[in-house]
């Protein structure tokens, strides 16, 4: 008698210990990994220089050194020949913003009055793609 009852409770225990242990653990993240994480986002009053290829690109360099993309869709007028820009996010109250946020472009102007532009940040360059970029677009 002793011996059925023992015999479920033990087969429940090794069953439960199998279980877990069969269990794949969790994929560790490389530093290069984590690092590509982290230049995926910029805070916004970090932003050390910027430049504009075009009126629809702008390229911005964080003061940690990485490299973003800001596409405008061509409505920025005046920002290839802007001296300072500020980016605001356009939702939330964070100065943090990511790939893929929507912000504004405020380029001051010599006429009364600001110019905002809606933009989108399409992405983080790597330092191959920021050396190839012609040398008045790279920030």
């Amino acid at each position: 008698m002793r011996f059925t009852l023992i015999a479920p409770a033990l087969a429940c225990l090794l069953t439960g210990a199998a279980l877990t242990g069969c269990a794949a653990p969790a994929p560790q993240k490389t530093l290069a990994e984590a690092g590509a994480e982290a230049a995926r986002c910029f805070r916004t009053d970090q932003v050390r220089n910027f430049r504009a290829e075009r009126p629809a690109n702008l390229y911005v360099r964080s003061v940690r050194g990485d490299v973003f993309e800001i596409n405008t869709s061509g409505g920025c007028w005046d920002l290839d020949s802007a001296i300072s820009i500020a980016i605001t996010p356009t939702a939330g109250v964070s100065e943090n913003v990511c790939v893929g946020d929507p912000v504004n472009i405020l380029v001051p102007s010599a006429t009364p009055g600001n110019r905002t532009c809606r933009a989108f940040i399409t992405r983080s360059l790597t330092e191959a793609e920021v050396e190839a970029l012609p040398d008045r677009a790279r920030p």
